[in-house]
C-alpha cells in the first residue's frame, strides 16, 4: 500500500477494545494459523500417521487467514493490517515467511521419515525442529504485540540450510 494513504493513527483509535494491538495494528489470532500445524507435528512421534494432516497445511497470508476466519473483527483486522506501520509489517512478513519455510520443511522431512525412524529418533527430530519453529513463532507474537523483531543470523542460516 502507498505510504501516503496509510491511516495508522485512525486505525489505532478504531482498534481500541478489540484483540488487535493498537501499536502494531496486528492481531494475535493470526498465530492460530501456525499453532494448529505445530500441534500436529508435535504429535507425530506418538502418532506417525497424523503427519497426513500436516501435509494438507498450506501457508496463508495475514489477509487470507482473516478473510477465511470467524474472528469477530476480521474486516477491521484486515484494514488495520493494510494501515499498519511499515516497520511492523516488514518484520512480521519476514518472520512469517521464515515460519512458513521451517514448517513446510518439517512437514516434508517428517512425512518422509515418520514411518522409518524409531520413536526416540523421531521424537528427537521433532523436538529439534519445533525448537526453531517455536522461536520464530515467539518473535511473530512479539511483533504483533508491538516489538519489532527481525531474524538473527542463526535463523537466516537455518532457512538456507538443506
Amino acid at each position: 500500500m502507498d505510504d501516503r494513504f496509510r491511516l495508522t493513527k485512525t486505525y489505532r483509535l478504531l482498534v481500541r477494545g478489540t484483540n488487535i494491538n493498537a501499536t502494531s495494528l496486528l492481531a494475535t489470532d493470526y498465530l492460530n494459523h501456525f499453532n494448529e500445524v505445530v500441534m500436529i507435528l508435535e504429535m507425530v512421534p506418538d502418532m506417525p500417521e497424523i503427519i497426513e494432516e500436516a501435509v494438507e497445511w498450506q501457508p496463508a497470508s495475514y489477509i487470507e487467514h482473516f478473510a477465511a476466519s470467524v474472528f469477530s473483527d476480521k474486516e477491521l483486522a484486515i484494514w488495520a493490517y493494510k494501515n499498519a506501520p511499515k516497520e511492523y509489517i516488514e518484520a512480521f512478513e519476514e518472520l512469517v515467511s521464515a515460519a512458513d519455510t521451517l514448517i513446510l520443511r518439517a512437514v516434508t522431512e517428517l512425512s518422509q521419515t515418520a514411518g522409518t525412524l524409531g520413536e526416540d529418533a523421531l521424537r528427537a527430530k521433532v523436538t529439534e525442529m519445533m525448537k526453531d519453529i517455536r522461536e520464530i513463532q515467539e518473535r511473530i507474537g512479539a511483533v504483533i504485540n508491538g516489538t519489532v523483531f527481525r531474524l538473527d543470523q542463526k535463523q537466516i542460516d537455518l532457512l538456507f540450510s538443506p
